[in-house]
């Protein structure tokens, strides 16, 4: 984009934020949610998550290459609710990746769930990834694909105004003498809102998130690294009937911020960045057009999707300060039956600077069927 119209854009951004709304892709249908409710009290399930995909990235810069996702992830588990407020999950997890002899990954699932009416505590696998409901410049649709599982500590508050994740994933841990350093990935997404009715919804989010690559332990001629991000707007709906051809209108700004912060023997060095994301989005009977401006200037994110970064994915000495893209997403949600959905994306991408046209297409395959098994009565050893 040319330089004397960015000005422009930022202005309007920052004038929008004012009258605008919040919004994000709509991945609803790829989240585990660790329901708990009171009526399963001591009963035993057998649940089975299942997610069949093939993902196309026809990307053409330095900043993200092209790739190909092909294959399906199973996550068989034992669901057990042993008081009306506490949910444990045992199980199972697999990504296998077409093309290759092996599976990609293998690897188990254990977590413990509180709840207190709208407050729960998660120990142990998270419902995190896209369960975070981060905008895709904090966190890259992508992960879902590659490192689904999320492993550490949860706190998340669902009430009727107020709305807030807080986790800890521990990704790396490290012994004494490790020749690698520690990854621990972290943050916090609230909402507030602040007008409620069936035809309009008013909130204001805040999006954080930090990556920390370090530690005591590590034996290895490496700074410590803390990646942070910052995102806010307003969040506002326009809810029409149900059965309407078009269903709402969502009008959006992100306001983002990034910094690395460096820290060696002197002086920590930063490296700051911001961003602005603007969005307009129909919710039709038909799916959702979605319509997004990106203009970062020296954006970087850890864990972001790679389109957006200023810093090159897999060469980190390419650089690329300004990134002007503009964004037409087709994505659509097919309900076959409770348990079976199919999702259709289409997500072409221009680059004001390069001149270029690229593109993301996906079709994906949710089976997601639960079994009741048994009715299971601890007995205590008192």
């Amino acid at each position: 984009m040319k330089q004397h119209l960015r000005p422009f854009f930022w202005f309007l951004g920052f004038f929008l934020l004012k009258n605008v709304s919040f919004a994000q892709l709509n991945n609803k249908v790829f989240e585990d949610s660790l329901s708990i409710h009171s009526n399963d009290a001591q009963k035993l399930y057998l649940q089975l998550q299942n997610l069949n995909f093939v993902k196309n990235n026809e990307y053409f810069n330095d900043i993200i290459p092209g790739q190909t996702f092909f294959g399906y992830q199973l996550k068989p588990r034992l669901v057990y609710f042993p008081a009306k407020n506490v949910r444990v999950d045992v199980g199972m997890y697999v990504l296998r990746d077409f093309g290759k002899e092996q599976f990609t990954q293998v690897a188990p699932v254990f977590s413990v769930k509180f709840q207190k009416k709208n407050t729960s505590l998660t120990l142990g696998t998270l419902q995190g990834n896209l369960g975070h409901r981060l905008i895709e410049p904090m966190y890259d649709f992508d992960r879902v694909l590659t490192n689904r599982l999320e492993n550490g500590l949860q706190f998340l508050h669902k009430g009727r105004r107020w709305y807030m994740d807080l986790w800890v994933d521990w990704q790396r841990a490290i012994d004494r003498g490790a020749p690698f350093q520690e990854e621990i990935f972290g943050g916090l997404h609230s909402q507030l809102s602040i007008i409620k009715k069936t035809s309009l919804e008013v909130k204001i989010p805040l999006q954080f998130t930090i990556l920390h690559q370090g530690g005591q332990e590590a034996f290895i001629a490496k700074p410590i690294l803390n990646t942070m991000n910052l995102a806010t707007g307003l969040q506002i709906h326009f809810n029409f009937h149900t059965k309407a051809f078009l269903k709402s209108i969502k009008l959006d700004n992100y306001v983002l911020g990034s910094q690395a912060a460096e820290v060696t023997i002197g002086q920590p060095d930063f490296d700051n960045g911001r961003a602005f994301y603007g969005n307009l989005t129909f919710v039709t009977k038909w799916g959702d057009l979605m319509a997004s401006l990106w203009l970062g200037d020296r954006f970087n994110s850890a864990q972001g999707g790679g389109l957006y970064r200023s810093t090159g994915v897999s060469d980190k000495t390419f650089t690329e300060r300004n990134r002007d893209l503009l964004f037409i997403r087709y994505l659509r949600d097919i309900s076959i039956s409770k348990d079976v959905k199919f999702t259709i994306r289409a997500e072409p991408s221009y680059n004001f600077n390069s001149q270029k046209i690229e593109a993301s297409i996906g079709l994906y395959v949710h089976f997601n069927p639960g079994f009741f098994l048994k009715k299971v009565q601890l007995t205590s050893n008192e």
